[in-house]
């Protein structure tokens, strides 16, 4: 999809603002990489800078004053996304140029790497979704475009927001309860800390739930606004009138790293109940606001149609084999009986007599119960023999480590490249290490063979960029070359009737 490049609905400063903002961010990202060894800084590109948030999808008479730009940078390494410290130069030239006056409004900048967008956009997650949809590129490469973003179903979105509710929700009040306990023993910079971090995750409780996405960060200020920014009553948790209000705030702020690190930390006892107190407030207004998203969600979730009644026809008028027909068949049956035939049939063969008799219905309800019975025989037979093979392999299997040319006889079906190979490490009697980002690798096929314990994980592993390496009793899988991401890679066993295996790699 084609991204938007207008900016007609702000005014000539501000757009200029914006040109002097995208100018920054480059200088300062090419000082950053300048000097680096590594390939994924030397080759590292900003592909796309989108504008996003109010200034894009509201015309400037409705965007408050002192409203922050919010940029969205894809860059084209994963790794140099992934990294906060890599940007911490552009973080801090763009915050600096704001509190010198060289521009007039902050900016939050989040960077994301092009393939977490093209994967969140094939997911349908909202928040990337409206950036893909509202944004504004302020800044492009040529030939580039976005994969056409998918709509979640509004069940969909309601199941996977109530999870994400759930999850932030519950952590938060644990740390709610941890911050009341050493506030109870007098540790007041312990509780502040723990404060801290209940008042992120609540934050975050409200962005996962309403756009099933939250930023990776542990700065409050920026936590803060985004979720005042989908529900305008978490503005009034904490106000900012007073100095007392700011410093207070000010002092949960600085809690996660000062008293972790610091040793003079400070928080007065005043201080430490008006936060506890607010923070109290805020989980209660996190599930207001959450409730209602969920009310939104399920309002558009099209309710069930229940199947029309079934009429029931009167049989005073039926003919006589209505009559003689029993209690147990069906209206449906009834019904179909008491219209007249519109065949003549010959007097001279039974036919009719026996499909308009209680024989019919007799015969016909005992066919279908036998039906029945057979498909639930071969169904049962079909579990006894499945257990009996899985007896059988399984007393095959050795408990301990087995040697690595162990000679292994299995068959192997699986969703991911972790699930194929945990297969085999769990068959062989191994334990299994790997990195979790090797659950992104996808792999599908099955693998019939007898071939050894690394041999079979080797080939499972063959065109991801992914090593196995058998120390002991544990399976290390880790990256082959470090510089270089894995590939997603399709791999496809067929087993031919004479018993060799062949390998495909699309």
């Amino acid at each position: 999809m084609m991204l938007r490049a207008d900016l007609d609905h702000l005014p000539s400063s501000v757009r200029e603002e914006l040109r002097h903002v995208t100018a920054i961010l480059f200088e300062a990202f090419s000082e950053t990489a300048k000097g680096r060894l590594s390939q994924q800084y030397r080759a590292g590109r900003i592909l796309s800078l989108l504008l996003h948030g109010p200034h894009s999808e509201m015309a400037w008479e409705q965007v408050e004053s002192g409203a922050a730009y919010h940029l969205l940078a894809i860059v084209n390494h994963p790794r140099l996304a992934r990294s906060e410290r890599d940007w911490r130069m552009v973080h801090d030239r763009l915050r600096r140029a704001w509190e010198f006056g060289e521009i007039t409004r902050p900016v939050r900048l989040t960077v994301q790497s092009l393939e977490q967008i093209n994967n969140a956009l094939i997911d349908g997650i909202p928040h990337f979704v409206s950036i893909a949809e509202k944004g504004v590129a302020l800044y492009q490469t040529a030939g580039f475009r976005l994969p056409s973003p998918r709509r979640l179903p509004a069940r969909e979105r309601s199941v996977r927001s109530a999870a994400e509710f759930i999850h932030w929700h519950m952590r938060g009040c644990d740390f709610l309860l941890g911050a009341a306990f050493y506030r109870d023993r007098g540790n007041a910079p312990m509780a502040a800390l723990l404060l801290h971090q209940a008042c992120e995750y609540f934050y975050q409780c409200v962005l996962w739930s309403v756009r099933l996405h939250g930023p990776r960060t542990h700065a409050l200020d920026d936590l803060r606004e985004a979720a005042e920014a989908l529900d305008v009553r978490l503005r009034g948790v904490w106000p900012r009138d007073t100095r007392f209000e700011r410093r207070a705030f000010g002092c949960i702020r600085r809690a996660y790293v000062e008293a972790r690190y610091g040793r003079s930390y400070r928080i007065s006892p005043e201080e430490l109940a008006w936060a506890f107190g607010r923070v109290e407030m805020l989980r209660e207004h996190v599930v207001w606001t959450c409730a209602d998203h969920q009310a939104s969600l399920v309002s558009d979730i099209p309710a069930p149609m229940l199947p029309p009644p079934v009429v029931r026809m009167a049989t005073t008028t039926a003919p006589m084999a209505v009559r003689r027909a029993t209690t147990r068949q069906r209206p449906s049956k009834i019904a179909r009986r008491a219209v007249p035939s519109r065949f003549r049939w010959n007097r001279l063969f039974p036919v009719r007599d026996f499909r308009h008799s209680g024989w019919s219905a007799h015969w016909g309800e005992r066919t279908s119960i036998a039906v029945i019975a057979l498909c639930l025989f071969l169904a049962g037979a079909e579990t006894a023999v499945w257990h009996a093979r899985s007896a059988d392999f399984t007393r095959r299997v050795r408990s301990e480590p087995a040697d690595p040319s162990a000679v292994l006889d299995f068959d192997v079906r699986a969703n991911t490249v972790l699930g194929a190979v945990g297969d085999i490490a769990n068959r062989a009697g191994y334990r299994i290490e790997a990195n979790e980002d090797i659950w992104a690798v996808r792999w599908t096929g099955s693998y019939r063979a007898k071939a050894t314990t690394f041999d079979a994980v080797a080939d499972i592993l063959y065109g991801s960029g992914l090593c196995p390496a058998i120390r002991g009793d544990t399976i290390t899988v880790r990256y082959c070359d470090k510089n270089r991401p894995p590939m997603v890679a399709t791999l496809e066993y067929p087993a031919p009737a004479e018993g060799t295996v062949d390998l495909q790699v699309p």
